[in-house]
């Protein structure tokens, strides 16, 4: 197997790797022929994510007796997967966005000012409550006098 491997896209196929595992072209036993005329379809079975290692390597070993037809069904199915699994991210994925670390830090410097401003308010309706409560007190043993 050569060392740097482009599909048609210049994907160089020896930095791809699984998604779960992380394994690498290099794990797996792929048919030379395969690599070079199919250099595609090898990208879309390691970076599957319906896929296990062991199913990656059953496709690798099928791949020398599936005849045209049959390669260009399982790259329909694996198009297939890639655009769903796009729609899904798309519908349910984060709806924020990445925030940096100096938007993190001025957001939670707000929230924090905001908790202050709101204790110290708290603060000062506890003290006139109290307040009215001893003038109350004090009033009440007047009465009693």
């Amino acid at each position: 197997m050569t060392n740097t491997i482009m599909n048609s896209a210049q994907t160089d196929l020896s930095t791809i790797s699984t998604p779960k595992t992380g394994k690498k072209i290099t794990d797996f036993q792929i048919p030379e022929k395969f690599i070079t005329e199919q250099a595609e379809l090898v990208e879309m079975l390691m970076t599957s994510e319906s896929m296990n290692d062991e199913e990656r390597q059953y496709w690798f070993n099928l791949a020398e007796v599936m005849n045209s037809e049959q390669v260009d069904k399982l790259r329909a199915i694996l198009t297939r997967e890639r655009t769903k699994l796009a729609e899904i991210e798309q519908k349910y994925g984060p709806k924020q966005p990445t925030l940096t670390s100096v938007e993190i830090a001025e957001r939670n410097a707000e929230i924090q000012a905001k908790r202050a401003r709101q204790k110290a308010e708290l603060a000062a309706r506890e003290a006139a409550n109290e307040k009215v409560e001893d003038d109350n007190s004090i009033l009440s043993e007047l009465d009693n006098l």
